[in-house]
């Protein structure tokens, strides 16, 4: 998967598993060929995980263990940006195998769930984004009730650049018919509400928040102006990238486009310094709480980085605009 898609850690707002409020261990371990020494990411989007773990791999080998109370869904980021999603049960033991030269067909074993995610992707591996997509699509209408389905449905059909929202309508419909009683479902179900009501073509949502400076902002104040909302963070140079490099771009607009950076960090160390260093302009917010964030939810908030950009009427134009297009958007609305 392209790191764009990467969720950063301590995601609390797209998936929220069913309580047991039975405490269990999960265990994840295993080993890479061709791999002695290292480590890589896991986190998870639940508060039942809510921390970004490092997993260290001494001879080629890692254990990983922590307590759950609820079924999680967790990516493991590797350091060439590569990753694995992985289903995590209380009380399960999770295997991990593969060759770190084809991190693609890295292999999970240890419950249903994780086989039949991991078969699908090694079944998968060599088929264009647009096959893979159709397949998903098959086994999610084949297995609505599995926990394999609620990541194919997140990987495939949410966390893209462009959403069918009648198909994700349709597919949420169909898991949330064969398990209605699955919190995760309802949450993602309010979650794709608002990024709905934050599409282009539609107006840009209420909002109000305050500046790393204290400045307060809101609709009110943007009033009249292009606004180019942008989603960034600290945790990766690519999610850095876009808010730095457009700087050269949006500097001859000077006071006609005002930049609105939110910065989903958890601490604002890093982020200022950035800020200073790289001097990046506009109103700057990093409210601490990540994903957890209001704003998060209120621009309907998929994946990092990621932007909207919004006219002087206050509707949105564009999404998630890739920087080399950027030029290209902005033209359409009269800068050039």
């Amino acid at each position: 998967m392209n790191l764009k898609h990467l969720c950063y850690y301590i995601v609390i707002t797209l998936f929220v598993a069913s309580c047991s409020g039975n405490k269990q261990s999960f265990t994840l371990y295993g080993e890479f060929k061709g791999l002695s020494q290292g480590e890589f990411l896991c986190y998870a989007n639940s508060p039942a995980w809510a921390s970004l773990d490092t997993i260290k791999v001494v001879d080629g080998k890692f254990s990983f263990s922590r307590t759950l109370t609820d079924t999680v869904i967790v990516t493991l980021q590797y350091p060439n940006f590569m990753q694995t999603r992985i289903i995590a049960m209380p009380g399960e033991k999770i295997k991990l195998s593969g060759d770190a030269s084809n991190m693609k067909k890295i292999r999970v074993s240890g419950d249903e769930e994780n086989d039949a995610l991991s078969e699908f992707r090694i079944g998968v591996s060599q088929m264009s984004v647009q096959e893979q997509k159709v397949e998903a699509e098959k086994f999610i209408r084949a297995n609505p009730t599995s926990w394999a389905s609620l990541v194919l449905f997140e990987q495939y059909f949410v966390e893209v650049e462009k959403s069918d929202y009648a198909k994700l309508d349709e597919l949420l419909t169909l898991m949330t018919k064969a398990i209605p009683g699955r919190t995760a479902l309802h949450v993602l179900a309010g979650q794709l509400s608002q990024v709905s009501k934050c599409r282009v073509g539609k107006r840009l949502p209420s909002f109000e928040t305050v500046t790393l400076s204290g400045e307060k902002v809101n609709n009110a104040k943007l009033r009249g102006k292009t606004v180019l909302i942008n989603f960034w963070s600290t945790m990766s140079s690519e999610y850095i990238y876009p808010v730095s490099n457009q700087r050269r771009l949006l500097r001859k607009f000077g006071n006609r486009v005002t930049q609105l950076n939110i910065c989903l960090d958890i601490d604002t160390t890093t982020c200022c310094r950035v800020l200073r260093s790289d001097t990046i302009k506009g109103y700057n917010v990093c409210d601490l709480r990540s994903f957890g964030s209001p704003l998060v939810s209120v621009f309907g908030f998929r994946s990092l980085p990621s932007n909207i950009l919004v006219d002087s009427t206050g509707v949105i134009r564009g999404r998630d605009i890739p920087p080399a297009e950027l030029s290209k958007a902005l033209a359409s609305l009269g800068l050039k």
